[in-house]
């Protein structure tokens, strides 16, 4: 899982950099959706470090939780890659 989201900041940081060469108009709006990529990113990792720290009564509601916020994550940045090809 960490290294999936080393991955997945690398993503990020070439979308960033993607961002960056868009037209002045669109690049805040590549921004912003970085922005909420980076929010959901922070969910999943919080989700995993209460994975970790959780005990086995909990671990099925937390999971549940994390899963969640890795699709999330994972859908977000393939949208905003799609969409950086796209323009």
């Amino acid at each position: 899982m960490e290294k999936q989201i080393r991955q997945w900041d690398k993503e990020m940081d070439d979308l960033l950099a993607e961002a960056g060469k868009t037209k002045t108009k669109l690049k805040g709006e590549y921004k912003s959706a970085i922005a909420k990529i980076d929010a959901r990113k922070a969910a999943a990792v919080k989700h995993l470090e209460e994975l970790r720290e959780s005990g086995e009564d909990s671990w099925e509601d937390l999971k549940k939780g994390f899963e969640n916020s890795w699709k999330e994550l994972r859908s977000s940045i393939e949208r905003a890659k799609a969409r950086l090809n796209k323009d």
